[in-house]
């Protein structure tokens, strides 16, 4: 695939908030000169006019970048007396805080740390205080507190965004999805600087639409520090993962490492009845598939760090992936067949990443990908009133890519900046798969092989007035090649914020983006799931367009209300369909002529007292979508959903720390393609406590404890009539222990795209 973006002038600006000034630096210890973490330190002018707040790492260390100058800070933590000092220097020197004696009055809180702020015309937030109190043992944890983002499917989603991608330091990973949560589970809270939420990501990021970029603290410096980690499972299967992850550095160099290993598995029961019209018979159908599936993946990264300067580096970076002798053994029972089907694969991902950054605002990046997997799938069948028969399929998936990258940003003067870069994509894909069997079926052999090429230009400015405002822009322009299909597309990015006051803050963002379907889901490959459901691959199936538009209100840093709305052209999915022709349930990828939707969003915090904490998130939207040929029909539908969530903490005591966290939500019933999606509602629970002066934390929590969450599916229109029930045994209780020593300090890492690999 070729794609060539072209970013002309922009439209509007975006704009720095930041003042370019000195930073505060400091210790925090004991009585016994032990160093105190989770500290929070404000910072007032001389007269309590706030500034900023951030709090100690596990070396009990902080930084505040402030030009202010003299100023007060004021040391809070529950263990420990409010201490205040006044200084007028960048060095803050060792503070020691003395222990609490009364723990009812142990802590005076003048004032809360702000949740959210505006940095760079970005919403930025504290993810220590989002964590505050709750069971949240690291990082990939601590971002499901943030407002608007939570986990589905094992990946975060960003509410009023029709998706979202997590990157580091402002650069896109190139982990896989599974790497990238084991360095976030592995990456202390503390360790995370802050994290901007934006809904129209800037070009130099080389994403489009919404992000999560987690800002990692990073110095250079002589240590040597890691941690352990260990995480067991229990639901209808037992699941476990353990690892450990280091870091060596000098003032120049930095060296870390990271391996995690664990195994997955998991349970998924799917009863089905369908009413099937074949011609002038209706088949009443009844089946249900039991699907287990069973992997060891091991889980590891290398990578070097190299400070030519105080403002420029080298990054260079080996991550590797392996999941050898995957299980995956589908049964299913019924009326119409009875069917079992074993599978055995291996996967393997390599990936070499170097980049960088130059002294004069340039940065260079290079990054290749090679990943490879083969299947073996065994299949028996025994229809009702039919004889048996068996088949055996070879299927296998090879990818190489290639990434080139350069960006570049000017200081124009008055706050003006200016941003252009270049990115070149190649992507060659072979997909195949070959029956072996006692009939005839080598006419449903496959072997794809396709060469993608993606070609981006992109250039941005941004300015920041005194009045409060600031605004960007940016075009960007792409060509787009592959196989004999190539096609020119533009995406503007747009983003203008009002910070009236700290209490009042408005933004408001437009992005654009184009998705791209998965290799396999465009080989044309038929995968048989039992002897009545298939899996259909679509040859010719487009990309979609996606345009967003948010607009953000913040209230006294802590309460947030949105509108928003999101239109995809072209969109693709995967829909269920009755075959007219032969009894046989199809799943199959299509794109759709556009989905949309259009709602609003409130979250709101609320304390009582200094142990209980509650946070309430209300959402509501318009879902519509249409497909003017599917299957040779006219489909049109349109429905308002409404979610809810409620998250709690209570904290049980302060000696020992144990905390209590309780929530869950609520969504109604919906629609997705062509499926009815009934009501879902999920409870979770749990205790925490952190001990060995907070470098240990044990966790164990009770995961949907009705096992609600997974809703029953339905399609109902024409002549199709299927209803399928989903009981994916997510109610589990979860284990984890983590232990960090000397002072953990987590470098950036990237994460391997793998989003369309995989079958």
């Amino acid at each position: 695939m070729h794609r060539f973006r072209l970013i002309l002038l922009p439209l509007c600006l975006f704009a720095t908030a930041t003042a370019i000034g000195q930073t505060v630096t400091g210790r925090i210890v004991d009585e016994r000169q032990q160093p105190v973490a989770g500290v929070a330190v404000v910072m007032q002018t001389p007269d309590s006019v706030y500034v900023d707040a951030v709090a100690s790492d596990l070396e009990g260390r902080f930084a505040i970048a402030s030009g202010v100058r003299p100023y007060r800070l004021l040391f809070q933590h529950l263990s420990y007396d409010p201490l205040t000092v006044e200084r007028s220097g960048d060095d803050a020197g060792t503070v020691t805080l003395t222990e609490a004696t009364n723990l009812v009055d142990e802590v005076v809180v003048r004032g809360e740390r702000p949740l959210v702020k505006v940095e760079q015309g970005r919403l930025s937030y504290d993810l220590q205080v989002a964590a505050q109190g709750k069971i949240a043992a690291n990082a990939y944890e601590a971002l499901t507190k943030l407002p608007g983002v939570s986990e589905r499917d094992g990946a975060l989603t960003l509410a009023g965004a029709a998706g979202v991608t997590v990157i580091l330091n402002g650069k896109p990973s190139t982990m896989t999805a599974e790497q990238l949560a084991a360095l976030l589970k592995s990456t202390p809270v503390e360790q995370v600087e802050k994290v901007e939420v934006l809904y129209a990501a800037p070009p130099q990021y080389h994403i489009r639409g919404a992000a999560i970029n987690v800002v990692l603290r990073r110095r250079f410096g002589r240590s040597f520090s890691g941690q352990v980690n260990g995480t067991y499972e229990g639901g209808y299967y037992h699941s476990w993962g353990t690892g450990a992850s280091a870091v060596y550095s000098t003032p120049t160099l930095s060296v870390d490492a990271l391996y995690r290993v664990g195994e997955a598995r998991s349970m998924r029961k799917l009863p089905l009845t369908s009413q099937h019209t074949v011609g002038s018979d209706t088949f009443d159908i009844r089946q249900e598939q039991r699907l287990a599936d069973d992997n060891l993946t091991h889980n590891l990264r290398t990578g070097l760090s190299w400070k030519t300067s105080e403002k420029s580096h080298i990054d260079l970076a080996y991550t590797a992936s392996f999941t050898p002798s995957g299980k995956g053994d589908i049964s299913a029972t019924g009326n119409y067949v009875a069917s079992d089907s074993h599978i055995r694969d291996d996967a393997a991902m390599h990936n070499l990443a170097l980049s960088a950054s130059t002294g004069f605002g340039m940065q260079i990046g290079a990054d290749y990908t090679h990943y490879n997997t083969t299947s073996r799938q065994e299949m028996s069948l025994l229809p009702a009133d039919g004889a048996p028969s068996s088949f055996r399929t070879d299927a296998g998936q090879c990818i190489d890519r290639l990434s080139l990258s350069l960006d570049q940003s000017h200081d124009l003067g008055r706050q003006w900046t200016l941003d252009y870069g270049a990115r070149f994509v190649y992507v060659r894909d072979n997909d195949y798969q070959y029956y072996t069997s006692e009939e005839a079926m080598s006419d449903r052999d496959t072997d794809l092989r396709l060469d993608e090429y993606t070609y981006d230009l992109y250039a941005g400015t941004s300015r920041n007035f005194a009045s409060g405002v600031s605004f960007s822009a940016s075009l960007t322009g792409e060509y787009y090649r592959r196989n004999g299909y190539d096609r020119w597309a533009f995406f503007p990015q747009a983003s203008l914020s009002w910070m009236a006051s700290a209490d009042h803050i408005l933004q408001a963002e437009f992005s654009s983006d184009k998705s791209y379907p998965s290799f396999w889901d465009m080989s044309g490959a038929v995968t048989y799931l039992d002897g009545y459901a298939e899996v259909h691959g679509t040859p010719g199936l487009r990309p979609s367009s996606n345009y967003g538009l948010t607009l953000t209100y913040v209230l006294k840093q802590k309460y947030i209300f949105q509108l928003f709305g999101n239109h995809r052209v072209d969109a693709f999915t995967q829909s269920a369909y009755l075959s007219p022709d032969r009894p046989a349930l199809i799943y199959q990828t299509l794109n759709w002529d556009y989905m949309s939707s259009f709602g609003a969003l409130a979250v709101v915090p609320l304390r009582i007292g200094e142990r209980f904490t509650s946070r309430i998130t209300l959402s509501g939207f318009d879902y519509l979508l249409r497909n003017r040929d599917f299957y040779g029909m006219d489909y049109k539908r349109s429905k308002w959903v409404g979610y809810a969530a409620l998250d709690n903490t209570l904290r049980l005591s302060r000696k020992p720390d144990l905390a209590f966290e309780f929530g869950g939500y609520y969504q109604s019933e919906a629609i997705q393609c062509t499926y009815d999606i009934g009501a879902s509602w999920r409870l979770d629970a749990g205790v925490k406590w952190t001990f060995a002066a907070g470098k240990a934390e044990l966790s164990v929590k009770g995961n949907d404890l009705f096992d609600s969450m997974t809703p029953v599916s339905e399609v109902d229109f024409g002549e199709q009539r299927l209803r399928m029930g989903n009981d994916f045994h997510t109610r589990n209780v979860t284990v984890n222990f983590v232990y960090r020593f000397g002072g953990y300090k987590d470098r950036e890492r990237k994460k391997v795209d793998t989003s369309r690999f995989g079958h």
